[in-house]
């Protein structure tokens, strides 16, 4: 075993392929789910939604909520968190309501800032911190954009970028801060 990677977001479309892929170079995966894992007393009624729900997997040993992590902080052993959790912006049963929007932002800025305030409280930092981020920070045209390119103004997706990083970025002041931290700017 390598080490534990942490994925925020893993049951999602991008997170599955995550998971797989660290579980396949022999690392332990902690998926972060929306869900609370149920007590064994719960089992039961576990099993009953599942029955009725058949879009919910069942929690694994290996998944902990976003309030575990607010609670409890990143398990020890922790190497690297990857976060690719978020609302799907493309859905195409979702109209644009400020509802969406606000599940939108939420799903992805409260989860970094909550990664980020986990990794600052862990005694052994993990190594890297690499979370999504998309291309709506760029204003839209044909020009050639990079890193360095105005953006992060222009509409809701590109102020939903600047916040989304800025929850991201790892206080300075915390000791064995990992130094990798990596924004991924998806078109999706």
């Amino acid at each position: 075993m390598n080490g534990r990677i942490v994925v925020g977001g893993g049951t999602g479309f991008i997170g599955k392929e995550v998971v797989s892929l660290f579980e396949r170079l022999d690392y332990e995966v902690l998926v972060i789910s929306r869900k609370k894992k149920a007590k064994a007393s719960e089992n039961w009624q576990v099993k009953l939604e599942i029955l009725t729900d058949r879009d919910e997997e069942p929690l694994n040993q290996n998944t902990r909520s976003w309030i575990d992590i607010e609670e409890d902080g990143l398990p020890s052993g922790t190497v690297a968190v990857v976060n690719t959790a978020g609302q799907n912006v493309l859905d195409p049963l979702r109209r644009w309501s400020p509802g969406f929007k606000q599940n939108v932002y939420n799903s992805r800025v409260n989860t970094n800032h909550l990664l980020a305030k986990a990794i600052a409280r862990s005694k052994v930092k993990p190594k890297a911190f690499v979370h999504m981020s998309g291309v709506g920070f760029y204003p839209p045209g044909l020009s050639v954009q990079d890193e360095n390119s105005d953006g992060g103004k222009h509409d809701f997706l590109a102020k939903l970028v600047t916040d989304w990083e800025r929850a991201a970025q790892l206080p300075v002041s915390a000791k064995n801060t990992p130094n990798n931290t990596c924004n991924l700017h998806c078109s999706a």
